[in-house]
């Protein structure tokens, strides 16, 4: 978390670069911006109104990182395998919102086995499917180490 401080980093592009950020969604113009003294932001636009958003609170007490996008994908195991890269949480929390017509649509059927293959172990997973479209709710922490 310390590339997101004024420490390590001297602006929002310099954060992004360092963090890798600017590679989990290749092609995204950028808006970032990084906060006084710790704290980031950014917002990325693509072609067709497709958009990320990430925020991170670096704080040794309780560092927090948000990602949203609305980037359609038919599986976006690739997509959380770079945030995870990128950020190393401890805990995850996922939703995917999806309707019938989605490209993402059956997304959520391989979460379980991709994060089997991760550090990650699953603590709840919900699927709701609503009647315009379904939601998915995953929580994973990480693996004690043994």
């Amino acid at each position: 978390m310390a590339v997101f401080t004024q420490e390590v980093s001297k602006d929002g592009k310099d954060a992004t670069q360092k963090s890798g950020i600017d590679k989990l969604i290749p092609g995204a113009k950028i808006d970032d911006f990084l906060f006084e003294p710790c704290g980031y932001s950014m917002n990325g636009l693509l072609p067709e109104g497709q958009y990320i958003t990430i925020h991170v609170t670096p704080e040794p007490n309780c560092s927090y990182v948000s990602f949203e996008s609305n980037v359609p994908q038919e599986s976006y195991t690739g997509l959380i395998q770079r945030v995870l890269s990128t950020f190393k949480p401890g805990k995850v929390l996922m939703t995917i919102f999806a309707n019938k017509e989605s490209t993402a649509k059956d997304s959520h059927k391989d979460l379980d086995e991709f994060f089997d293959e991760t550090k990650y172990c699953r603590m709840d997973h919900q699927f709701c499917s609503f009647k315009n479209y379904n939601l998915t709710y995953t929580f994973f922490t990480s693996r004690p180490v043994i």
